[in-house]
C-alpha cells in the first residue's frame, strides 16, 4: 500500500504558473515603486540650475515588461518639452539592447548634457543611483526572506 498522489501532473503545473505570475506581479509592483522612489529623490536632489526645464523633465523612468512599455513616468517641468521627450526616447535605446529580459527598468536623466552637468560637480542623478541601489538590493532581501509579501 503505497502512498497515491490525490491530484496529477497538469494539477502542478497549474500551481507552478499561479506562484510564478504572482512572483512576477510582485517583481512589477517591486520595479513600479523603486521607479517612483528614484524620481521622487531625483527630483528632490537637483543641485543644478535648471534653466530650461529640460534635464529636470528627463529624469525618469520606463519600466518594460516582456519587451513592451509597462509604464512610462516623466514629468514636464518649467517649459522643457524637450527633456520630456528625450528621457523616454533614451529609455527605449537602451531597452532594446536588453531585449531578453522579461523586466527591465531603466531609469534616466535623457538629456545629452546630463553628464557634462556631473562633471561640474553638480548631482543630476549619482546620488539617486546610490540611493536606488540600496533600494533595490533591501527590497531583494525582504523578497527572498518572505516572497509572499
Amino acid at each position: 500500500m503505497g502512498i497515491r498522489p490525490n491530484f496529477s501532473s497538469k494539477d502542478l503545473d497549474k500551481y507552478h504558473k499561479k506562484i510564478e505570475k504572482q512572483v512576477f506581479d510582485k517583481a512589477i509592483r517591486g520595479y513600479l515603486y523603486l521607479g517612483e522612489a528614484f524620481v521622487t529623490h531625483a527630483k528632490n536632489n537637483v543641485e543644478f540650475t535648471d534653466q530650461t526645464g529640460n534635464l529636470r523633465s528627463s529624469i525618469g523612468y520606463v519600466l518594460f515588461v516582456n519587451g513592451q512599455v509597462y509604464k512610462e513616468a516623466y514629468t514636464l517641468h518649467k517649459k522643457g518639452h524637450e527633456g520630456i521627450k528625450e528621457g523616454p526616447e533614451t529609455a527605449k535605446r537602451i531597452a532594446s539592447t536588453l531585449r531578453n529580459n522579461k523586466i527591465v527598468l531603466v531609469l534616466t536623466a535623457g538629456m545629452n548634457y546630463a553628464l557634462y552637468v556631473e562633471s561640474k560637480g553638480y548631482n543630476v542623478l549619482t546620488a539617486t543611483e546610490h540611493e536606488a541601489k540600496l533600494h533595490a538590493l533591501s527590497m531583494f532581501r525582504n523578497f527572498m526572506r518572505d516572497p509572499k509579501m
